[in-house]
């Protein structure tokens, strides 16, 4: 009987703390876009694409080798809010002022990755 209150103890600890992290970060997974063509000669472009974690207004992102720009976007695709977001860059914090559904864009010259996000 005491077998069976601790693998039952262990069962329900392990759904309460699977579902706080879940509640706390929030995978969102981003598509890449080429915008035109590609040469041979400069396949600068990205062949797969990213996953970024979101913990309320803080996002966590792969080390990118590009610099992008962080766009994001309403409903209607109006530019609500942008910031450059240097190579490197693996925290980026956006304003606790935005709250609403978004596109969120990071964007490079020749191509951007996009995504959902709700703040």
């Amino acid at each position: 009987m005491k077998k069976v209150i601790l693998a039952l103890s262990l069962l329900l600890g392990g759904l309460v703390l699977s579902n706080t992290s879940a509640l706390a970060a929030k995978d969102i997974p981003m598509t890449v876009i080429l915008e035109g063509e590609i040469s041979n000669t400069n396949p600068k472009g990205p062949q797969v694409s990213i996953i970024i974690s979101q913990d309320g207004h803080v996002l966590s992102l792969p080390a990118m080798t590009d610099d992008f720009m962080l766009e994001l976007r309403d409903e209607y695709g109006a530019l609500t809010y942008s910031v450059y977001v240097p190579s490197g860059t693996t925290l980026i914090v956006l304003p606790v002022t935005l709250s609403s559904d978004y596109e969120l864009r990071l964007v490079a010259d020749t191509y951007y990755y996009i995504g959902y996000i709700v703040l």
